[in-house]
């Protein structure tokens, strides 16, 4: 059965693993690029809304100074 398989599909047993390896890899990445992504876009929507609140704070004491 070894020998079929090195000898057909050109690897043995080792690469087979190294292949899972790397899949496992690769899907690891994959989640933590999905998780970053939306951690971003929550900072950014927080940014976006901190900096609305001290746009307005700052139109309300415009009108005080003058």
């Amino acid at each position: 059965m070894h020998q079929y398989f090195h000898t057909v599909f050109g690897f043995c047993l080792w690469d087979a693993l190294a292949l899972g390896v790397l899949a496992a890899i690769v899907a690891v990445l994959a989640v933590h690029a999905a998780a970053r992504r939306r951690r971003q876009n929550k900072l950014e929507q927080e940014l976006e809304k901190r900096r609305k609140e001290q746009s307005a704070q700052e139109d309300r004491q415009e009108p005080e100074s003058r």
